[in-house]
């Protein structure tokens, strides 16, 4: 049996037969989508752009040159940014924006009950994108169906984000502060300890010069005094000053390092600079409508021939058989 024959100029000739079929069709494809256009509910996305700041800059070795002069970039390299990112898509930065933005106002769940929790979470993950581009910024967008929601989130996503990202610089330093303040406490209380028993020794032996080695600019004097037990004296109070003199030094030295480091972990120091605020849009999200006419039209136009061209390959078959 021979294979019937089905060229192109029999195509375009069951494309004419079929015209109407065809432009039919392609009308319902397009109204069909104009329809879905206005049963949707609408979607705003509103961004915010902004920039990774180096947090070597503001670190304590960089605000305190005491040893080198080294160059510092003021803006964060590829390392902040993945930093930046993680922290972005993470569960903790989620959390606290959803907590924030008010979420179980805005969607009615119950943030409290695991479920409802997780809802929120899965809310807000499909509508929170961040994206990196090429000039090394990061943008964070968020989409909703109010446009002061998707403008709020936005902004309090990159508000989140650079305390989030702040804390985990600062907590070590806080944590460094708060063991030295605690030693300058231990020290305070030798000291005192020290100098009480260094004034009651001066007191019974009668000796008042400075007899420390350890206080090299300062010019001893002759020791007055004599008799047995005086030798002893003068080394038991040279023991007990030079001790002092040195926990003196070491308590100026560590209260010097915990004003550089209270400086360095100062909340005025932004880790993330904003360059665009987001505002609510004014445009819904997605597509428009020329663009969804077309693309209805054209699927429509395109399985409407598709049928046409198979319904007639088949009514040739079966006439062959016949």
């Amino acid at each position: 049996m021979a294979t019937p024959s089905f060229d192109l100029i029999d195509i375009i000739r069951t494309i004419q037969k079929q015209k109407r079929f065809v432009i039919a069709i392609t009308a319902i494809a397009m109204a069909l989508g104009g329809l879905f256009l206005l049963v949707k509910k609408k979607k705003y996305r509103a961004e915010a752009r902004f920039l990774v700041n180096n947090p070597h800059y503001g670190d304590r070795s960089t605000l305190f040159r005491s040893m080198e002069t080294r160059y510092v970039d003021f803006f964060g390299g590829d390392d902040e940014l993945d930093k930046v990112t993680a922290l972005a898509n993470s569960d903790t930065v989620h959390d606290r924006v959803i907590r924030n933005c008010q979420f179980q106002v805005v969607y009615n769940q119950d943030i409290n009950d695991p479920k409802g929790h997780a809802s929120l979470m899965s809310i807000f993950n499909k509508g929170f994108n961040v994206k990196r581009s090429e000039y090394k910024d990061i943008e964070v967008s968020y989409t909703a169906y109010d446009p002061q929601t998707a403008a709020n989130v936005a902004n309090m996503s990159v508000q989140v984000l650079e305390e989030t990202y702040r804390s985990y610089y600062t907590f070590m330093k806080k944590n460094m502060y708060n063991s030295i303040n605690q030693k300058v406490t231990q020290l305070d209380s030798a000291i005192i300890a020290l100098t009480d028993t260094l004034a009651d020794m001066r007191d019974k032996t009668g000796i008042y010069s400075i007899v420390s080695p350890a206080r090299q600019n300062v010019i001893t004097g002759d020791i007055k005094g004599g008799g047995k037990g005086f030798g002893k004296a003068i080394e038991e109070i040279q023991n007990v000053e030079s001790i002092k003199d040195q926990l003196v030094s070491d308590r100026a030295h560590y209260i010097s390092n915990l004003n550089e480091f209270a400086t360095s972990e100062n909340e005025s120091m932004d880790f993330l600079k904003l360059i665009t605020r987001a505002l609510p849009p004014t445009a819904p999200f997605g597509p428009s409508v020329l663009m969804v006419l077309v693309v209805a039209g054209s699927l429509g136009l395109f399985f409407s021939v598709i049928y046409v061209l198979i319904m007639a390959y088949f009514r040739k078959l079966n006439e062959v058989v016949r």
